[in-house]
């Protein structure tokens, strides 16, 4: 079982790197990347959800 303080440290982590795909998906939608963009972005959405549930899963 995880402790209090590695789930925050966890989710913080996981919230910077989320914030950089999304940037990094809007980019390319503004850079006449459509589909890179949205794959990008459903990419990392899908990401975050399966770590956080597999974290609160152990």
């Amino acid at each position: 079982m995880i402790n209090f303080l590695e789930f925050i440290v966890f989710i913080v982590f996981c919230l910077y790197v989320f914030k950089t795909a999304i940037s990094y998906g809007i980019y390319e939608f503004k850079n006449q990347n459509k589909f890179g963009g949205v794959t990008v972005i459903l990419f990392s959405i899908f990401s975050i959800i399966l770590s956080v549930v597999a974290l609160c899963m152990a």
